[in-house]
């Protein structure tokens, strides 16, 4: 009788030992991702604003600027510390829509003001699915 207890948890053990590991084998691994260069940044940016605000190459030339700029001092920021707060940002990005908008003529920074509006709400729908799906329970049967 004790033969066959212990074989049958000699078994269960190695059941879940396996089981374990293939767990550990189907879970995706942490990839960091690469923070991207200010210049990286501007250079994304300032392609995006040509194509959407139909910019000149010299307008084109200037946003890039004021963008590289706000993105080495945001860099400057979280390189001394780590959790820069958005407070501690939205000057910097304040300055920075200055900057961008002495460049556009009137209609383009209404166009902007515009795209900018329907970002922010696009982030805040974002945000709010991504905290809707954190908060959400796991559902399963229990009585």
């Amino acid at each position: 009788m004790k033969k066959i207890i212990l074989t049958a948890l000699a078994i269960a053990t190695l059941q879940f030992a396996q089981a374990q590991s293939q767990a550990m084998s189907n879970a995706q691994p942490v990839v960091k991702k690469e923070v991207p260069t200010p210049e990286q940044i501007a250079e994304r940016q300032s392609n995006h604003l040509q194509k959407v605000l139909t910019l000149t190459d010299e307008q084109k030339q200037r946003v890039y600027a004021a963008i590289a700029k706000r993105a080495t001092t945001v860099q400057q920021l979280r390189d001394k510390n780590a959790k820069v707060t958005q407070a501690e940002i939205a000057p910097v990005k304040e300055q920075a829509i200055k900057d961008i908008n002495t460049i556009l003529t009137p209609e383009q920074q209404k166009k902007w003001e515009e795209y900018r509006i329907q970002e922010e709400k696009k982030r805040e729908a974002r945000m709010n699915e991504k905290n809707n799906a954190t908060a959400q329970p796991a559902t399963g049967d229990k009585k």
